[in-house]
């Protein structure tokens, strides 16, 4: 069940992002959205006599691939890949007689549209394959070059993740006119801004960690909720439960889906995003505070009853209070931002493992751990295949592709 859960966000999150990027098949020129036509259609209208009766009424069956049997004109009829396309006349002519009525200027537009896309695939399915074999070839390379590079280059990977993941998304969002987005991330962007100042300045003010892990947590609990929510809203149009209980028809339940993915999408987006600023930030502020260190000993030594992570004292405070199997003492505020929401799983002083599940007091802590998971998953899906599927569509024109 956790399983399933999981692969339905991460194919909820692909399918924004595809829409995001203005794949060719959301959408046809100027809004128009035609039947899909496979590559390799051609020999329309009387090329194939088995596609209709005496009468000129389709014929669906598994020797005309499938006959469009909506009442709208369709120019796919199971043709040959190496007859003649017909002309648009010809079309026109056996879509009219089809339909018995007809055809609008829009829907003769439509059928001009789908014929110039056959005419201009017709006989390229050598051409296809070269470019199934680039697309593999680049999924596979980039995915090589990817875990070699974090492998020995580990601070740099996570530095290039931190900006792909901040910048990529808003520049597809920008470049498909989602606005919306662009708005949501500039605000975030001006707020994340300032606590990243923050928790960069020498030296560094004892009360910036907790500000900086109260910030992120924030982040994190609304990024969560809306994630639930989407998904909720998801599961609902996709059994059709509003469409049962007739609150709304099918055309009403695609809305109620699309809502439910943009919701889910933002949470995913900025929950990750979140996860991955306190990652870096962490560190910096550690080392600021010269409690810890990356490699070696620290430049100070932890006095007792001092908080490694603020610096302030343990004993003098009515702040809650955590101790590690180390004895180390943190204020559980400090220690749980650092593990839970930093993603650190070592004593910020000495190092020694910290059992994670010391901090699961209750159900809602451990749905969070499976979350926050959930979003280290999904840093590849965000930043990196855009960038790869980029890539592939930049040598795709520069082999003159289509």
């Amino acid at each position: 069940m956790r399983s399933a859960i999981l692969w339905t966000l991460a194919a909820c999150v692909a399918g924004v992002l595809a829409q995001a990027a203005g794949s060719p098949n959301a959408a046809g020129a100027g809004g128009v959205q035609p039947n899909p036509p496979p590559p390799s259609a051609a020999g329309v209208g009387g090329s194939n006599p088995s596609a209709f009766d005496r009468d000129g009424r389709p014929i669906a069956n598994a020797a005309n691939g499938g006959i469009d049997i909506n009442n709208r004109p369709s120019i796919h009829t199971g043709h040959q890949p190496t007859r003649q396309l017909p002309s648009l006349d010809e079309v026109i002519r056996r879509e009219e007689r089809r339909l018995a009525r007809p055809l609008t200027p829009e829907e003769k537009a439509e059928l001009a549209k789908t014929l110039a896309f056959l005419k201009e695939h017709q006989g390229h399915e050598a051409q296809h394959a070269e470019m199934a074999m680039i697309l593999l070839g680049s999924l596979i390379g980039s995915q090589i070059a990817i875990m070699a590079w974090k492998r020995y280059h580990a601070q740099s990977f996570n530095m290039a993740t931190l900006l792909g993941l901040w910048i990529v998304p808003m520049g597809i969002g920008f470049n498909a006119g989602n606005y919306r987005f662009v708005f949501v991330w500039t605000l975030f962007s001006i707020a994340n801004t300032y606590i990243v100042k923050l928790a960069l300045e020498s030296p560094m003010q004892s009360s910036t960690p907790k500000i900086v892990y109260r910030w992120y947590r924030w982040v994190y609990n609304i990024a969560y909720i809306f994630g639930i929510i989407g998904y909720s809203i998801t599961m609902v149009a996709v059994f059709h439960i509003p469409a049962l209980f007739r609150i709304t028809d099918i055309e009403g339940e695609a809305v109620v889906f699309e809502t439910g993915v943009i919701m889910l999408f933002y949470g995913l987006y900025f929950g990750t995003l979140g996860r991955d600023f306190v990652d870096r930030l962490s560190d910096r502020m550690a080392l600021t505070m010269g409690y810890y260190s990356r490699t070696g000993f620290p430049r100070k030594h932890l006095r007792d009853h001092m908080c490694a992570i603020c610096g302030e004292s343990t004993a003098k405070t009515i702040e809650p209070t955590h101790t590690l199997n180390c004895n180390h003492i943190y204020h559980e505020q400090c220690i749980r931002g650092w593990t839970i929401i930093g993603k650190k799983d070592v004593c910020p002083y000495c190092k020694e493992k910290v059992d994670l599940n010391a901090f699961k007091k209750n159900p809602w802590d451990t749905t969070q751990q499976m979350y926050l998971a959930l979003l280290d998953a999904l840093r590849y899906l965000l930043v990196w295949n855009p960038i790869v599927f980029i890539v592939v569509h930049v040598l795709f024109n520069v082999f003159g592709l289509k």
